[in-house]
């Protein structure tokens, strides 16, 4: 039999000095492709590393999101109440030019086509002011009416809400006439002025909230980023120091390999 022969045949034995190292070998290798994972992929608990901060950082980013869906949802209950301020205002002017028409009606000296033209303006104002009242939607839903109308909003992420009022409800005026129109439209502004007191309230409240969800979101995220994140000097230098382990190891295994051999080849 060749002397290669009896190389390959013996070779194909794990010689017992080579043992340990090459044990040594394989840990450092999946040590080192841990490391190298948790860099390229920016996270420190893959493989099973730190379960617990794992599951810590999975809560903390679902409550993130709740938050963030809070900032959604009172976004949108500012955007209805802002809805509703703007047309309270417009109404406010609204049923200030009727009471100016009421008062005027008042005038002795009036003539028939002065009381026509003050009738038909009382008319036409108290028209708009009563169509904007019953007509005012947001996304489908009513936002002014002869009724108080109430919005529940969520404000945090346990899915508490928050009743923000858009009106304490405005009667209609259903004037035809400018006579004691000025009498219907102090009614008016001061359902006016209440129902803008109320949402003014609505707004300050939902603003905080919103400022909260923001602010909490982004504090939970970094909270949980800490918990997840690869420390990459950390892994940089584990890196380094297991490359180096490696290429020893290596070597180790290499000349065990080569003493037995040798052995074999004075035995040849």
């Amino acid at each position: 039999m060749s002397l290669n022969k009896w190389e390959f045949i013996l070779s194909s034995l794990l010689p017992t000095h080579s043992a340990i190292p090459a044990y040594s070998l394989r840990k450092i290798t999946r040590t080192l492709h841990d490391s190298i994972s948790r860099v390229a992929t920016g996270l420190k608990v893959l493989g099973g590393n730190d379960a617990a901060s794992q599951s810590v950082a999975n809560s903390l980013i679902a409550n993130a999101k709740s938050f963030r869906s809070v900032e959604t949802n009172t976004q949108q209950g500012l955007d209805l109440l802002e809805l509703a301020e703007s047309a309270l205002l417009e109404l406010n002017a609204l049923a200030t030019r009727l009471k100016e028409l009421g008062v005027a009606d008042t005038l002795s000296t009036n003539t028939t086509n002065d009381t026509a033209a003050l009738n038909a303006e009382a008319s036409s104002v108290s028209d708009s002011i009563d169509s904007i009242v019953s007509s005012l939607t947001y996304n489908g839903v009513a936002v002014l009416g002869t009724s108080a109308r109430t919005h529940a909003i969520g404000i945090d992420n346990s899915g508490n809400t928050q009743t923000v009022k858009s009106t304490i409800g405005i009667t209609a005026t259903d004037i035809t006439d400018a006579t004691n129109s000025n009498n219907t439209a102090a009614t008016t502004i001061g359902e006016i002025t209440q129902s803008l007191g109320n949402v003014s309230g609505g707004m300050t409240a939902l603003r905080a909230y919103q400022n909260v969800a923001s602010s909490s979101s982004a504090h939970l995220l970094e909270a949980a980023s800490n918990l997840q994140d690869t420390d990459f000097a950390l892994e940089t230098a584990r890196i380094a120091k297991q490359s180096l382990l490696k290429n020893y190891a290596l070597a180790m295994v290499a000349h065990a390999n080569n003493e037995e051999i040798e052995k074999l080849r004075l035995l040849a």
